[in-house]
This record gives C-alpha cells, structure tokens and sequence, in this order.
C-alpha cells in the first residue's frame, strides 16, 4: 500500500463519521490518485470500504437509538434496487462521463445544503418522496462508486429530519445498504478485479478516522457541521470536475 494512501484512509473514515458523507467522495480519487488506479478499479474498491466504515460509524455512534425504521426500510430497500442498476450501467460507462456527472451533483448539493435552514427536530416524512429519494440515491452509488451519503444527509434533511446527528446516522446506515448492493452487482461482473488485501487494510485505518468523527460529531453545534458539509462539497465537486476535464 501506497504510504500516501494512510492518512488519506484516515482522512476518509473521520469526514465520513462526523458527516455521514464524503466516504465514496473521498475513496475513488484517493485510490486513483494516490494508489495509481483506473476509475474502474477505485470505484468497486470503494464501495467495499465506504460500507465496512461507515458499519464501524454506525456501531460506535449507537445509531439504533435514533432510527425511524419505516423510512429505512423504504429507502434501503429502493436503494439497493438503484445501486444493482446503477453498478451495470457504470461498469460500461466511459470514465470522464462518471466524473463529471459526480462534480454537477456534489456542486448543486452543495449549493442546497449550505441554505437549507435545519430546524433541529424529526418530524413524519413523506412516503413517496421518500420512494423515489431511495432510488435515485441508490442508483447514483452503483453508477458513481459513492455512498451515497452526499446527497441521503440533504434528503433526510428535506424528508423531515432536522436534526443533523439524527441524519448522519439514518445516512450511514443507508449507505451500508446502497455500497452492499452495489459490490454484489460488481462481484458479477467478471472484469472487474479487487485487491482484498488492500481494501482491508485501508477500511481498517479509515475505521479509526471514522471513530474519531463521531466522537467530534457528539460534540459540536448543528451550524458549523452544516457548513463545514457545504464547504467539503465544494471542495471535493470543482476538484472532481478539474479531474472528468483532464480524463476527457
């Protein structure tokens, strides 16, 4: 493993504990950066490690507590659907096309999120809208080797759920659901080729990192997260955007 991969491991699993995003963000250009892969390699790769952090996330941040159960059933089980879907298309799609569709998305959430005004309480959410946010989400983590995370924290803010810790918590546990089924669509496809020891060793550390965002997440205000979320999404958006321009 590339030395350079170590921090940016850590780097991975600390914004994914303390945002519920950012993890599959973060993992595909690290993996091509820095670990020298092809987007075909990095976003498979992802997904198996997106979903054992953000497992350690949820764990050490005792999700269970909080959950509306309803509306992860119906978000994860129509996010599953769109990530198997989504895994095929992406499998054949051309690379630039992958990132750009990825930098327009992080960019107009990040937009969104920084104006969206948090209200800081659970209310009941809306059934359809939820439907169709399940598998809209689920096919973009099939198709762009994300978590989804990104764009379910915004959702579930939209959906009803104010109060960021409360979303951050629904949001890894979707993204768990979402990467599952993305890497069983994956593991189909006979071009596709994982390094397992590789991929274990960079969950591992980034399941440290990950640990420590909760601790910070139980910790700091609501205001300065949601910013600091908008920012991240900029960040990472234009940089991606820079990366489908030079891969065209």
């Amino acid at each position: 493993m590339s030395p350079g991969l170590i921090p940016a491991a850590l780097l991975i699993g600390l914004i994914l504990g303390l945002f519920g995003a950012g993890g599959g963000m973060l993992t595909v250009p690290a993996l091509m950066i820095i670990g020298d892969m092809s987007v075909k390699e990095a976003v498979p790769m992802s997904l198996w490690v997106v979903s054992l952090v953000s497992l350690t996330a949820a764990i050490h941040q005792q999700v269970w507590k909080q959950l509306q159960y309803r509306l992860l059933l119906i978000l994860g089980v129509t996010g599953v659907a769109g990530s198997f879907i989504g895994a095929r298309f992406g499998a054949s799609m051309p690379e630039n096309l992958q990132l750009a569709m990825l930098a327009i998305l992080i960019l107009a959430v990040a937009i969104w999120t920084g104006f969206v005004r948090l209200e800081n309480k659970v209310q009941t959410f809306r059934y359809i809208p939820a439907l169709l946010a399940g598998f809209v989400i689920g096919l973009l983590t099939g198709l762009l080797g994300v978590g989804g995370g990104f764009l379910l924290v915004p959702a579930l803010i939209f959906l009803g759920i104010g109060h960021f810790p409360t979303a951050v918590g629904h949001s890894l546990i979707i993204i768990i659901a979402n990467a599952a089924g993305g890497m069983i669509s994956y593991a189909g496809i006979a071009s596709v080729d994982i390094d397992i020891g590789l991929t274990a060793s960079i969950a591992l550390i980034a399941a440290v990192g990950s640990i420590i965002g909760g601790m910070l997440l139980k910790r700091l205000p609501a205001a300065p997260l949601q910013k600091g979320f908008a920012i991240l999404l900029i960040m990472l958006g234009g940089f991606i955007a820079w990366q489908s321009l030079t891969a065209a």
